[in-house]
């Protein structure tokens, strides 16, 4: 928010002359209001609708409806919306950046104005939320207090972005009320948005026919990497494919020709020679941009610094209709970008690019994708955040969030952002404040001592933790998710619950804002035990889940349904699936199993790079979670061949092992699994096998259970064989390179 002094003077003074100042007006009292709204016959349809809405507010406020008219009545006092009856040269506004407005406010006058119909409804919102006290909360919900009179300060205030365009990718995309009460924005004036390689090339059309278009890794060209930018045919290709859709939408001003949302880019002798030259990979990347940008001079040309494209290059400059997408992905989000030793390389890199161009879109990242219902304590870290991007000359600024998904206090990190995406010197603290006591009611104390010990647990370890935006509950056991502060988290919103249990409305959104802290509470249980944290009951000789847990377990399940909060994820892992997948591991953690103690010798050659410890990993009743990195046995490129001794004839009737399926980390299930038998561990007999048939190639993270059942017989050692893919097929990105497959607990019943 900027405030031109000469403006406000030279404005204040015209627009009032020598009269003698008050400082507050009356807009109504006693049920009357001496204002009529006033609009131009003229008015697009844009500043008509902010006009209706200030009437519909202040109908709603008060009870009193302000009459709409096309003219000022001689000394009647008027509320003008937009600039069509006025004097835009005096005001001010044409100098404005296209967003900015003003509030003027005086006896018998009130200005309500920008330079077009979106600044206009700008203004009436802020002026609803400012001067009338009507908040837009969430896409779907308003604070409209009831006044019997309103009273206005007199002044006049100017207001621009900071931001030139202000995004959120939040539930927000549908909702174009928010967005505009808000001052979001849309992404309207955008023909292609992000990773459009595939879209301008598609590897279907293409590959066959044009193989050398395609990134050159090892000895492969892959479908499904990115493109040779050193090939003059692939360049002139985009742009012939470029041409024809923006002949399309011709309306469409921002095209993005960026690379896939992976690593594998060329590795060919002319690609190198161009890193080499331009002293990093992005030249090449930035090249190809500016030779698509020179054929289209009246359009922008995006493309993405992003993962290995990140850093700026040397000897090249972007065009000025080249747009830098500047992302944040792999930063700490427990401390601010400028003051995090960690974040030093993507300062660095910002301020290289910032050097280079002034038309950067920062991309930042703002929940955890991997896990959206869990505690995520970054609220600290957005408003030094913005200003970092603001000071470095950001034009656009665009915050990732959950989408449509529920995440940790999203309703208040999409309002705040919002606001510090205008003003990024805004006072977070106040909105933070406004925010929880209008949208909890008498939960609002309870909510704001779970924001603030979040908040204060993560500040305690902000040095030495990493929070990441692809982390899971357990990594936090050792900072602000450890024991002591699960359980006040849970204290706290028990007694949140308390405070408006006869209240449906809030009732609902506490009953939503506590959905993270049972999940951690419940994952954590489930999967480390700490402290008493557990599903189990330990004491007695078998081991016992608690009747507790489980219904602690269906609640969450039962809340996150009738609250809408429903994804774990963004591969849209459902809260039911979870308890599914919660509840089979509970039952093998449980069931009785002969493997259990039993020596276990691997005869084929399993991978450390994540240590589980060998064999013993498969029968120390340990389950793996839904994270390759996390007490699965791994095999890298080769079968799995695993032979038990069970120290003694035994009738066996079923082996089970759960294999993980994680395709876009290279993870594939096992093509067979195959179980044999025998009494003297020389002679076996096959028992039964069992074929993959699963064809899905999407990346959802699953733990897949095999179960192969026989005949009950008597046997002492028992083979099992998992048939490996061993490499990454054609069809996928990593092809060529050694596959996965990653195996847990095996129970032999």
């Amino acid at each position: 928010m900027k405030f031109n002094l000469l403006i406000l003077f030279f404005v204040f003074i015209t627009l009032n002359g020598c009269q003698k100042s008050v400082s507050t007006i009356d807009l109504m009292r006693n049920n009357h209001s001496d204002y009529q709204i006033v609009v131009a016959s003229n008015a697009d349809s844009t500043t008509l609708f902010a006009a209706r809405q200030l009437q519909e507010f202040i109908q709603k406020v008060s009870g009193v409806s302000l009459s709409l008219s096309n003219e000022a009545i001689a000394d009647e006092s008027t509320i003008f919306i937009g600039n069509d009856l006025l004097n835009q040269q005096a005001l001010g506004i044409d100098s404005m950046d296209e967003d900015g407005f003003i509030i003027s406010i005086k006896d018998r006058e009130i200005i309500l104005c920008g330079e077009n119909g979106k600044a206009n409804l700008y203004a009436v919102y802020t002026f609803l939320e400012e001067h009338v006290g009507c908040n837009m909360l969430t896409p779907t919900e308003y604070f409209i207090p009831e006044k019997e009179r309103i009273v206005l300060n007199e002044g006049l205030k100017v207001y621009e972005p900071d931001f030139t365009l202000r995004k959120l990718c939040f539930d927000d995309d549908e909702f174009h009320d928010y967005k505009n009460w808000n001052k979001l924005e849309d992404l309207d004036e955008w023909g292609l948005f992000v990773h459009t390689f595939q879209h301008l090339i598609p590897p279907e059309k293409y590959f066959d026919s044009h193989p050398e278009y395609f990134s050159l890794v090892g000895n492969h060209r892959l479908k499904d990497g990115q493109l040779c930018l050193s090939n003059a045919g692939t360049i002139q290709t985009l742009i012939e494919n470029l041409g024809v859709m923006m002949a399309q939408h011709p309306e469409k001003k921002y095209w993005s020709v960026s690379q896939n949302d992976c690593f594998n880019y060329c590795e060919c002798e002319d690609c190198k020679a161009l890193y080499k030259k331009y002293g990093d990979i992005s030249g090449a990347y930035i090249q190809m941009a500016n030779q698509i940008a020179s054929k289209f001079p009246d359009k922008v040309i995006s493309t993405l610094a992003y993962n290995f494209t990140r850093s700026a290059p040397e000897n090249i400059k972007p065009l000025p209709n080249v747009n830098i997408m500047f992302c944040s992905i792999e930063c700490n989000r427990s401390m601010p970008l400028a003051d995090d030793e960690r974040s030093a390389d993507f300062v660095t890199d910002m301020e290289d690019w910032s050097r280079l161009s002034d038309n950067i879109f920062a991309w930042d990242y703002v929940v955890q994708f991997k896990n959206y219902l869990t505690p995520f304590p970054n609220f600290t870290v957005l408003q030094p955040n913005l200003r970092f991007f603001h000071q470095h000359g950001v034009k656009i600024m665009f915050e990732q969030g959950s989408g449509h998904n529920w995440s940790d206090l999203n309703e208040l990190k999409q309002y705040l952002l919002s606001k510090l995406m205008w003003d990024v010197n805004a006072n977070a603290d106040s909105i933070i404040n406004d925010f929880i006591a209008k949208y909890y009611g008498d939960a609002a104390p309870f909510i704001r001592s779970y924001f603030d010990a979040t908040q204060q647990n993560l500040k305690k370890f902000e040095q030495t933790e990493r929070l990441d935006i692809y982390g899971f509950p357990a990594d936090y056991l050792d900072s602000y998710l450890a024991p002591q502060y699960l359980n006040d988290y849970k204290e706290i919103m028990d007694r949140a619950e308390e405070a408006v249990k006869n209240d449906p409305v809030y009732l609902k959104r506490v009953q939503r804002a506590r959905l993270a802290v049972d999940f951690a509470y419940l994952d954590i249980a489930l999967n480390e035990e700490p402290d008493g944290i557990s599903y189990f009951d330990r004491s007695v000789d078998t081991i016992v889940v608690k009747q507790e847990m489980l219904e602690y377990l269906n609640r969450f399940t039962i809340n996150s349904i009738n609250t809408g909060a429903v994804n774990i994820n963004e591969r849209l892992f459902k809260t039911d699936d979870y308890r599914t997948y919660a509840l089979s591991k509970l039952k093998r953690i449980t069931a009785l199993n002969k493997a259990k103690g039993k020596n276990i010798k691997i005869l084929s050659l399993y991978s450390d790079k994540y240590p589980v410890g060998g064999a013993s990993a498969l029968n120390d009743g340990v389950v793996g979670e839904l994270d390759f990195h996390q007490k699965w046995l791994g095999f890298e490129g080769d079968d799995m061949i695993l032979l038990v001794d069970l120290e003694s004839q035994e009738e066996v009737h079923k082996v089970n092992m759960n294999f993980l399926k994680a395709i876009n980390s290279w993870t594939f299930l096992p093509l067979e699994v195959k179980v044999e038998g025998s009494i003297d561990g020389k002679v076996f007999k096959e028992l039964g096998r069992i074929k993959n048939k699963d064809e899905d190639r999407g990346f959802l993270v699953q733990s897949i259970p095999f179960t192969i059942q026989f005949e009950t017989e008597k046997y002492r050692y028992l083979k099992v064989t998992a048939k490996s893919m061993k490499q990454c097929p054609e069809w996928h990105r990593g092809f060529g390179n050694p596959s996965w497959m990653f195996v847990d607990e095996l129970i032999i019943q």
